[in-house]
């Protein structure tokens, strides 16, 4: 079965949105079950038998409100809907070739209430009642099927004889302890007799065709919008290997003997099927080699009354019980298993006996797998091990190699780590959280620029946050989220973020079309509280970096509304919106922000430079300063030359002070790639030197003891590897003109390929202590120049050759 998601172009304006029709979808009709509440947690499966007299081609426009799986003869065609808000709810549109004869369209649909953090117990206790992930945003539970190209009668929701069967019953959600912020939705517990043996019924139509209202009165509920990415990457996965194995279901740490003579065990990782005898209990660690996402795939045949658990978890922990894990226990070296506990997070199934492929809602992250299976009079065949990866289908076209044979084997890892954050948005971390933040979004963007080819996460994280700034007139901190998170700090990264599009894409109209957002979250920010040029505002968690002396991830004085920190961001968010405006937008804008810029600079050098040390502080009245004031106020430029070598100065001391984080080690990074500084930038990368050594196949959120194993945001190094060590860059908007100015450090060599709108940027670099010879070849029409130690060679469309001392 030919199948594919098609990508429609938007139309209309959302002042018409539920007024005037602006998609196909629009015309059909919503269903649901008609015992459930709109109010209530659900799983439906919904089913459509009809058949085709002749073969065709048709297009089905598809969604759900909260998540759907759509299935035809059993073939999966759409997992969705992208993630999203009610104002823009995807619509995905799937062209299907279907044979003459009978079908089965199935959609797999769930709405998860949500919940107060706990509730009463028949005891009179109270328990914890998960709800549904923090990113799901909701109107209210429904399922649309629409399609133009066959009779309504035949597959349309509301008009076709769909059938429902409610699976709630059959389906327990519950919350597993992990002893850190988590928020990716409940575990799901299937009973399979119940799930198999529930009779369907008609469904009820819930929510009519929209109806055009010219007087422009707009019906209330989801804006459907065509959905803007591509389908998710679904491919079976098994491999890796058994590393340890144990007769119960006991949680304490593994033993040495537990982790030997597993041979006979990895014919499970490699398609072969295992019986299990009735009356055993069985504990299997799955080491699956990497760090990966996907949804259990377990096939089994047998087995009534058995139970079968399988958790993920991104490491062990170094605890004798799983008990004693705690949010400061270590992980020690990531492939390690001995003396090492399990502590993850999954899903359950009580099997009826039956034979097939188990059910899986949601999709999981980590390195390891434990599979826990509980057989009762009935032995159990367990077809092998494997799972259905997923992810954004993102795929590097960057190449590096270098004579830093230790930094190369880096680069696997980062790409690895963005294509475990890349899904239906950039996710902060795919275990714990599955949020898109501003803050995190940046670096994985830019390191999307610089290494793929497709950046449409990246511009659906744009629009995105741009919509999310309707509410309040500030960005959300992070969004699509249920739950709105403020951050003033956040906010100010938008116009950045879509400085750094404008400069790495070659599309001005997708630029122009955000300048009202643009104009609407400056004049916003704008008006917030100040104290003459400086901004005192603190609006929501004004977030700087997580520094072990700072309160929640503000700096001193940031809660306060005193604060450098944040005026500084307010400096590169004027010098932001100024660029854009200036290339794209009006100048008269441009005049105004950049004017508005260097005031707020006079005053921060005014209120809060400290003339005898030389360096930013970071508030007033206290001579408590950080990395950050000082790496900050340097990307800006506008600091005079001595003012530029006092903060630089201070970053190289022995000054006591706060230091960034892996997540703001970026702009100290950055910074010191502008000023040249090759010695103290090479120094700060020794923190990803040593991960491979630590087991790690993806980059962590933070150092010992970190929550997160895959946090793409410390991937940066990815970017500064061809941005900063290779040093290709755009110098012009769109692209239009390229500077290579390399910071090898000790590589001798360096052969890379950098992505750019016209095909890639190709350079091979030889280095001595003070020469360096390149052949550089540039895509289409580019040019620019080759900068070496105060040297510029021009370059020109196709090859160069370079030779600089």
């Amino acid at each position: 079965m030919n199948t594919k998601r098609v990508l429609l172009p938007a139309h209309g304006h959302l002042s018409d949105a539920n007024a005037r029709h602006s998609h196909p979808a629009e015309k059909g009709s919503w269903i649901w079950h008609p015992d459930r509440r709109s109010t209530e947690t659900a799983v439906v499966r919904f089913t459509r038998k009809f058949r085709m007299e002749s073969a065709a081609q048709i297009q089905l426009h598809v969604t759900a409100d909260q998540r759907f799986q759509l299935r035809c003869d059993g073939v999966d065609l759409s997992y969705g809907p992208d993630r999203c808000d009610p104002q823009h709810w995807t619509v995905q549109t799937i062209e299907l070739e279907l044979d003459a004869g009978d079908h089965c369209l199935e959609a797999l649909v769930w709405w998860i209430a949500e919940q107060e953090s706990f509730a009463p117990r028949t005891d009179g206790g109270k328990v914890e009642v998960p709800g549904p992930p923090m990113a799901q945003m909701t109107w209210r539970p429904g399922f649309l099927l629409y399609s133009e190209d066959v009779p309504a009668e035949l597959i349309n929701t509301g008009e076709a004889a769909w059938m429902a069967a409610d699976l709630t019953d059959a389906v327990d959600l519950f919350k597993m302890r992990i002893p850190h912020y988590i928020d990716v939705g409940p575990s799901f517990g299937f009973d399979m007799a119940a799930w198999q043996s529930i009779e369907a019924v008609p469904a009820q139509t819930t929510i009519g065709p929209v109806v055009e209202n010219p007087h422009g009165v707009r019906r209330p509920g989801w804006c459907l919008f065509p959905a803007m990415l591509p389908e998710q990457h679904r491919q079976f996965r098994s491999g890796g290997c058994i590393r340890a194995v144990r007769e119960s279901w006991d949680e304490s740490a593994f033993t040495e003997a537990e982790t030997q003579n597993l041979e006979s065990w990895q014919g499970l990782c490699e398609g072969e099927g295992l019986t299990i005898e009735a009356g055993k209990e069985l504990t299997l660690i799955w080491d699956l080699a990497e760090y990966s996402c996907g949804y259990a795939g377990l096939e089994v045949a047998g087995g009534t009354g058995a139970t079968i658990e399988f958790d993920w978890a991104e490491a062990l922990y170094e605890a004798p019980t799983a008990d004693d894990v705690d949010h400061t226990t270590f992980k020690g070296h990531r492939s390690n298993v001995i003396d090492k506990s399990f502590l993850g997070y999954g899903d359950r199934w009580e099997l009826n006996g039956s034979d097939g492929l188990l059910p899986a809602l949601w999709w999981r992250a980590g390195r390891f797998v434990r599979v826990r299976i509980s057989t009762g009079r009935e032995a159990l065949v367990l077809k092998g091990l494997g799972f259905l990866q997923t992810g954004y289908p993102l795929e590097c076209a960057a190449e590096w190699q270098s004579s830093d044979k230790d930094w190369d084997g880096l680069i696997p890892m980062f790409d690895n780590s963005f294509k475990c954050s890349a899904h239906e948005t950039w996710t902060d971390s795919p275990y714990y959280e599955q949020l898109s933040y501003v803050g995190d979004d940046r670096l994985h963007m830019l390191s999307n620029y610089a290494g793929y080819a497709d950046d449409r996460v990246s511009r659906y994280a744009i629009l995105n946050f741009a919509w999310s700034a309707a509410p309040s007139g500030l960005v959300a901190e992070r969004y699509p989220s249920a739950w709105r998170q403020e951050s003033l700090t956040y906010s100010m990264l938008w116009p950045i973020i879509l400085k750094d599009f404008m400069m790495w894409r070659d599309d001005m109209a997708f630029v122009k079309a955000q300048l009202p957002h643009l104009r609407t979250i400056m004049a916003n920010t704008e008006a917030l509280p100040h104290d003459g040029d400086l901004m005192t505002a603190r609006n929501g968690w004004p977030f700087i970096d997580w520094v072990k002396e700072w309160k929640e991830g503000c700096g001193p004085g940031v809660r306060e509304g005193d604060s450098s920190l944040v005026n500084l961001h307010w400096v590169l968010s004027l010098q932001a919106a100024a660029a854009v405006e200036a290339t794209c937008g009006d100048e008269g804008y441009a005049h105004r922000w950049e004017k508005k810029a260097q005031a707020v600079m006079a005053a921060i050098l005014e209120r809060y430079w400290d003339a005898e040390r030389k360096l930013l502080l970071d508030t007033t009245g206290e001579h408590l300063i950080s990395e950050h004031a000082q790496y900050y106020a340097l990307i800006t430029g506008l600091l005079s030359r001595d003012q530029a070598r006092g903060c630089l100065a201070a970053l190289q001391s022995e000054l006591p002070m706060a230091e960034g984080s892996i997540y703001s080690t970026f702009y100290l990074l950055d910074a010191l790639y502008q000023l040249g500084e090759e010695d103290a930038f090479h120094r700060r990368l020794d923190f990803w030197r040593g991960l491979l050594p630590q087991g790690f196949t993806a980059t962590p959120e933070a150092p010992e003891p970190s929550r997160s194993d895959a946090h793409a945001w410390g991937s940066h190094p990815f970017f500064h590897s061809f941005a900063s060590i290779a040093g290709i860059r755009p110098s012009a908007p769109g692209y239009a003109k390229v500077k290579i100015a390399p910071l090898p450090g000790e590589m001798t060599h360096i052969h890379c390929r950098s992505l750019h709108p016209q095909g890639m940027i190709q350079v091979k670099m030889d280095f001595t202590e003070a020469a360096v010879v390149a052949d550089v070849e540039l895509p289409g029409s580019l040019t620019g120049e080759f900068v070496w130690k105060g040297q510029t060679l021009t370059l020109s469309a196709g090859e160069n050759h370079v030779r600089l001392s």
